[in-house]
């Protein structure tokens, strides 16, 4: 994705790398200032992004299951008695965070999954008619 990217992103436009966990962050980001000189890439969580804007966002880490989003549901009596009351409507506040990170982008956004594993917010996408590229 990044190396498309460095074919036609302007050095002045941003590229915000976003996932639900720190430790999400992609490996590759190591070494992006060596292969990618050119492109101004940053990645934080979707909750650090709030207020944020780049021309472009890529979305990573949307599995099911441990460490998905969204995330799994509160199972310790000790999270729910310290959190906020569950709303009615199925994982309201993961989907709330899921319109934050992709409403980041000023270009374009790529949201990437697990084929085998994907989140439900990808169904959800494409349900809505939502393009889904085999490549960006």
């Amino acid at each position: 994705m990044l190396d498309k990217l460095s074919g036609y992103a302007k050095p002045e436009e941003r590229i915000l790398i976003l996932a639900r966990y720190h430790h999400m962050r992609p490996a590759s980001l190591e070494k992006a200032a060596t292969r990618w000189p050119k492109l101004q890439i940053d990645f934080m969580t979707i909750h650090a992004s709030k207020g944020q804007q780049a021309d472009y966002v890529i979305i990573v880490g949307l599995q099911e299951g441990s460490d998905g989003f969204p995330a799994a549901a509160r199972e310790s009596i000790m999270e729910e008695a310290l959190l906020p009351p569950v709303e009615d409507f199925p994982d309201a506040e993961e989907r709330r965070l899921m319109y934050v990170a992709l409403t980041r982008a000023r270009h374009r956004v790529w949201a990437l999954f697990n084929k085998e594993n994907p989140s439900p917010f990808v169904e959800i996408l494409k349900n809505l008619d939502v393009p889904v590229a085999r490549k960006p």
